[in-house]
């Protein structure tokens, strides 16, 4: 080596100990000052595309990784480093050949392996994806966030019991790791044990007292297990953590202080069964003072029951004017569990009638819903096949009637011959305004049997019988055990034995029938 490039090669090993430290300007400065004197320096677009990654910059990364490659094809972490930067830009497949090259040049390269198991995951192929971390983890045992990557990997593939042992290794590994603690307490959680995720996210916080997500999920466990006070207390984390969004007020939040002589206003949030469940409290706000209701296009109507109509506003129309604002799931933190007991909805008396005619009083009348919004974060294992209905059918003198609307109604085509479901038409609940023949049906069944979706909202905030068929699991507002709930008398709840296993619920179902 000439001493010029000896020179070169030296001051480019100066950029990357700069690097290491973490001292990314200093080090993009000796790179491209490397550059300048030999613009052929591969390592040195490589480690300024490496620089872009981490400064949240993919297009610039993917420019450097592909002029670097042109100049040197055969160095897999190139390759490597392009897959990772095409990641963020949704370039799946590229990333994946990408991934795949640098295994043809080094068959052995750990983190080409960890970087195709990211790919993988995002392409919603959990399997492989674990496949992709275990030969990543064999040719590198101590691949940093490798223990942690299976352990998500087999989440989402539903492999929970070995996703905790996955994870409870990347712990051992880095016991600072606050990702993977949490991590293994949503793990933990997902398993049914909430004491132990509690233990997890509180030993994260130690560390890291201020990060929103870990207070979210740690109230969202608290109240699973029946912790409310605390558990909305840090279910308050929810905006911070960007769980939810609500556009910005140039009003304070109300905390829950006197309202003499001011207008609150107070917003919905999440979904429509979550505005139907929590609407009971607006109630008790407005016996403090002046109260605007803000609730999703289509709810305005049926929410009327609760407060005026004239104090309702619809999402995306004017607001009025008004002092402070607050979030509808915080009323229970300001207010206390003392909202409305159902019936705190009714149903329209003319569509009652109408509904009645058409439905007939003739047989064990039940309605059914079996899909909740398929593009909710939350519907991952709520949503039951509704072929799993069949024990039901066999009842003598059962009708099934469909509240299903939208999401679902796909399934019916394939129904075996002894599974009838009554349709109610297309002119069911077709207007502007949501729920509205729902409710009124729901006055002319016998009973409604849903999967968690809002219509077991609907029906429980109606005072009407519902039995709802829980995951093993479920979401935090049913709690892990019991088949009353506090939210509704007339519901009842019925649990899955083991993850996965509605043929035992709608069996249970069919025996209480």
């Amino acid at each position: 080596m000439s001493k010029r490039k000896h020179a070169i090669e030296a001051y480019f090993q100066s950029g990357l100990r700069l690097h290491r430290t973490g001292r990314l300007q200093e080090a993009e400065q000796v790179y491209r000052q490397v550059l300048a004197a030999s613009p052929a320096h591969a390592d040195s677009l490589h480690m300024l595309g490496v620089i872009a990654t981490q400064c949240g910059q993919p297009e610039a990364a993917l420019t450097c990784f592909d002029r670097a490659i042109a100049l040197k094809p055969s160095a897999a972490i190139f390759h490597v480093n392009r897959a990772a930067a095409l990641l963020p830009l949704r370039q799946l497949d590229a990333a994946l050949a990408a991934c795949q090259q640098a295994i043809r040049l080094k068959r052995n390269c750990a983190e080409a392996f960890q970087v195709m198991g990211h790919v993988l995951s995002d392409l919603g192929r959990p399997e492989e994806a674990v496949a992709a971390y275990r030969d990543a983890l064999r040719h590198k045992a101590d691949l940093p966030d490798g223990y942690n990557n299976l352990g998500l990997a087999l989440r989402q593939a539903g492999c929970l019991e070995e996703a905790l042992i996955a994870l409870r290794q990347a712990i051992k590994q880095t016991p600072e790791d606050s990702a993977a603690l949490g991590n293994l307490a949503s793990v933990l959680k997902e398993l049914g044990q909430p004491a132990a995720a509690e233990e997890c996210y509180r030993a994260a916080l130690r560390k890291h007292p201020d990060d929103a997500v870990l207070h979210l999920n740690l109230g969202i466990v608290l109240l699973l297990a029946g912790q409310l006070e605390a558990g909305w207390r840090e279910y308050e984390w929810r905006f911070r953590a960007g769980a939810v969004q609500i556009p910005a007020c140039a009003q304070p939040r109300w905390n829950g202080e006197d309202l003499a002589g001011r207008r609150l206003l107070i917003r919905a949030e999440q979904g429509m069964g979550d505005t139907i469940q929590f609407c009971r409290f607006v109630a008790i706000a407005a016996r403090r003072g002046e109260v605007v209701l803000e609730v999703q296009p289509g709810l305005r109507h049926l929410i009327g029951g609760v407060l005026d109509e004239r104090q309702i506003v619809t999402v995306g129309q004017p607001l009025p004017p008004f002092d402070v604002w607050c979030p509808l799931l915080s009323l229970p933190h300001l207010l206390g569990m003392q909202g409305l007991k159902p019936p705190y909805l009714t149903a329209d008396a003319d569509r009652v009638a109408a509904w009645r005619e058409r439905i007939g009083t003739y047989g064990l009348r039940i309605g059914i819903a079996w899909q909740g919004n398929p593009t909710s974060a939350a519907e991952r294992g709520r949503s039951v096949p509704v072929c799993e209905f069949l024990p039901l059918a066999r009842v003598p003198g059962v009708r099934l009637i469909s509240l299903q609307k939208h999401d679902g109604l796909d399934q019916l085509a394939a129904l075996p011959e002894e599974l009838r479901i009554e349709t109610l038409g297309e002119d069911f609940d077709a207007g502007p305004e949501a729920f509205l023949d729902a409710a009124a049906v729901m006055q002319c069944v016998d009973l409604v049997v849903t999967s968690d979706t809002s219509v077991a909202h609907l029906c429980g905030a109606l005072g009407r019988p519902v039995w709802v068929a829980l995951q093993h699991v479920p979401d935090w507002r049913w709690q892990l055990e019991g088949e009353t709930c506090a939210w509704y008398p007339t519901m009842r709840l019925f649990r899955q034995p083991k993850r996965g296993d509605w043929a035992s619920v709608f069996t249970r179902i069919a025996a209480c029938l």
